[in-house]
């Protein structure tokens, strides 16, 4: 009965919520099939469909996107896996305070996208922090010979936030398996005589890995259609796809709504393939450390 209750006490705001969600969904569809009231002419038309799956520029910025995400995403794998291994080495060596370097590493997970977009601008742009420290101990005589980090057309910018912000999302989500291995993993090393490095890779890693991979497709997901950092780090051209939904959307031309609500639902068809992948692979590895644990 208590249940009952509350589920009424939150009926109207999931009603609410629920209502927009969908009427949403049902106008971006519609407008994307031709259907707009706020244009003289509304009919059925697969125009816009035609128009983006034709469009060269389209192409580019998909192609972009995933490499952009990709890189970033495979960056903060293998950057995980090493701190994974550092605390692994401090709990069995106390090298350092783990419990500290494991707050230090998460800390970045607390700080937005749009703060840590213009945290990287503000360091590593020509006339950065960064730049003026190297130019004032005479590392580089002038500005211009600091490279080209942020603004630039290979996202090296984007990719460096991306992977400041994904590697302490992937530790955290890693780092409770490893402290989950208790002793008999231990017994069962010094039996075979495994070294440190051994250990890791034939203990520790395999049992890491089905959560680390979850992590990346997540990670994966959720950069396909981030705005903020690609918006700020990179360039006219070439765009990842959310920065050119953004940039017709803002030529005024009601024309193009259509194109625009198409790429909307072709982005997010993308991110729901990589969230099936993900669903998928959490099944499997479920399992597969149901068997192993």
């Amino acid at each position: 009965m208590e249940r009952i209750k509350k589920f009424i006490y939150i009926m109207p705001f999931l009603l609410y919520m629920t209502f927009f969600f969908l009427y949403g969904l049902y106008y971006v569809f519609m407008t994307s099939l031709g259907y707009n009231r706020i244009l003289t002419k509304s009919y059925f038309t697969l125009d816009y469909y035609r128009d983006v799956l034709s469009s060269k520029e389209f192409y580019e910025s998909l192609i972009y996107t995933i490499k952009i995400n990709s890189i970033a995403a495979l960056l903060a794998f293998i950057l995980t896996v090493i701190v994974i291994f550092l605390v692994f080495l401090s709990r069995r060596k106390g090298y350092f305070y783990t419990k500290f370097f494991q707050k230090v590493i998460e800390a970045p997970v607390f700080v937005p996208y749009l703060v840590s977009a213009y945290g990287i601008l503000l360091l590593l742009m020509r006339r950065g922090v960064i730049s003026n420290f190297l130019l004032k101990i005479g590392i580089i005589s002038s500005m211009d010979e600091f490279p080209i980090l942020t603004n630039d057309q290979y996202g090296i910018g984007i990719i460096l936030t991306y992977v400041w912000k994904a590697l302490p999302f992937m530790t955290m989500m890693s780092l409770p398996v490893v402290f989950r291995i208790d002793k008999k993993w231990d017994s069962l090393g010094k039996i075979y005589n495994l070294s440190n490095v051994a250990f890791f890779k034939k203990i520790v890693f395999p049992l890491v890995f089905p959560t680390l991979s979850i992590s990346f497709f997540i990670v994966l997901t959720y950069l396909f259609a981030a705005f903020e950092t690609p918006y700020i780090l990179g360039v006219t051209h070439p765009r990842v796809l959310s920065v050119l939904v953004f940039d017709t959307y803002t030529k005024g031309n009601l024309d193009l709504r259509g194109k625009i609500m198409v790429m909307n639902i072709l982005i997010s068809s993308i991110s729901l393939l990589f969230g099936g992948i993900m669903c998928l692979a959490l099944k499997f590895f479920t399992k597969f450390q149901e068997r192993e644990w």
